[in-house]
């Protein structure tokens, strides 16, 4: 299965093997639910809006291809600029990460709390983070939310049933949590949100922790926290004298332990619609009764490559429902399809194009990664000799690594 790639490739050129673990045996996974146990709070809707995150790059010609053929030059010129052919892809051999754009925009304290509601049933049913949450028409980012939430909060208790205007608030560095489990009283949890807000003030950034009475809280718990304080005022029209708290990765939750520097592997791109109803419902049904992240990565990459052929042309041209829909692609919208499947099954997952050895000579290639606890495995379906984790159909051990996206740019 070869790629084709009008670059040019001399004798000069380095090659280089990347780190990544291959053979992992499966673990299983755990639960994270937490409960606010004054009252039953009422169910709300299970979806959740995810955003879609722009990468801002700039590409001259990876035009990619794959599989049996001695086919080495074409023109396409779908979804990416050809320039001369002397000119070089400036983002060979970068790494680029997802940004979340800034809208300065306000929402009603009624918008806040419904939007906390979604959240809790989301991380109440998948174990972990959503990737985006939408407010109104806003696409609004998790640090954003906390912000949000933590305002909102200070607010109600005050009296206060104001706006709250959004700020530009990036991810924490390294979050940590040492809380045991217990219940967390209105007046501490006010001091917790009084503590984010300081936070962000002075770093522009959601803490790592807060410390509190059960010990330091980390970022991903602050969110799922007062998202349950929300919740419940959402429904009761007042806040809850106390709420219940655990540890976030309490139970070996393999989707909660997600960090939130892998949040941008989750979220759905223009070609790779991981919230898309087609994709979400197929997710469901190839990882149904499976418990482990590993089993379902397997599951889906299994699906991928064993009902998808392979059709030679050029960079992206169907994107993951276009492939799904006629069921041959080429190696950028096979990698399409693994990718949204995966996103849309709480499975981070990206892209890399590389120049890589086969059977017949080298060929410019893209192939998908899945983030399954704690490690980056190898998701090549396009060959039916390759399983998950393994790639058997090009040299593993001599390839140059041209670029790793969370949107492939091409």
């Amino acid at each position: 299965m070869l790629c084709a790639l009008i670059l040019p490739l001399t004798a000069n050129s380095v090659f280089a093997t990347t780190d990544i673990t291959t053979n992992v045996s499966d673990q299983g996974s755990g639960q994270n639910i937490n409960n606010i146990t004054e009252q039953t709070e009422k169910q709300i809707a299970q979806q959740t809006a995810e955003t879609q995150t722009k990468q801002q790059t700039q590409t001259t010609q990876p035009t990619i291809e794959k599989k049996q053929t001695q086919q080495t030059a074409a023109t396409n010129n779908e979804q990416v600029t050809t320039k001369n052919s002397s000119e070089q892809n400036i983002a060979a051999g970068s790494t680029l990460s997802a940004t979340t754009a800034y809208t300065s925009v306000s929402f009603t304290s009624s918008q806040i709390n419904d939007a906390a509601s979604r959240v809790k049933t989301f991380i109440d049913t998948n174990h972990r983070l959503p990737g985006y949450v939408t407010i109104s028409t806003t696409q609004v980012s998790l640090p954003q939310f906390l912000q949000l939430l933590t305002d909102n909060l200070i607010n109600i208790n005050s009296g206060l049933v104001t706006s709250v205007t959004m700020k530009n608030v990036n991810n924490p560095s390294n979050p940590v949590e040492t809380i045991s489990s217990g219940n967390i009283y209105k007046s501490d949890y006010i001091t917790i949100a009084q503590t984010i807000k300081t936070a962000i003030a002075n770093n522009g950034a959601a803490p790592d922790y807060v410390n509190t009475t059960l010990g330091k809280m980390r970022y991903e718990s602050l969110i799922y926290t007062l998202s349950k304080i929300l919740s419940y005022q959402n429904t009761n029209q007042r806040l809850p004298i106390y709420v219940s708290v655990t540890p976030w990765t309490a139970g070996g939750s393999e989707g909660s332990s997600i960090p939130s520097s892998m949040q941008q592997y989750l979220v759905p791109t223009a070609n790779c619609p991981s919230t898309n109803p087609t994709i979400t419902s197929l997710a469901a049904s190839i990882t149904s009764g499976l418990t482990t992240q590993y089993s379902k990565a397997t599951a889906i990459f299994n699906w991928v490559r064993d009902h998808l052929s392979y059709s030679y042309y050029y960079n992206t041209k169907k994107g993951a429902l276009g492939a799904l829909s006629s069921r041959t692609a080429n190696c950028c919208d096979t990698s399409h399809l693994v990718v949204a499947l995966s996103r849309a099954a709480g499975i981070p997952a990206r892209y890399q194009l590389g120049n890589c050895q086969f059977s017949d000579g080298w060929f410019g290639h893209v192939w998908a990664q899945l983030y399954v606890n704690g490690k980056w495995y190898y998701a090549d379906a396009i060959s039916d000799s390759n399983t998950f984790g393994a790639i058997n159909n090009w040299k593993l051990s001599n390839f140059t690594l041209r670029g790793t996206y969370a949107s492939l740019p091409f």
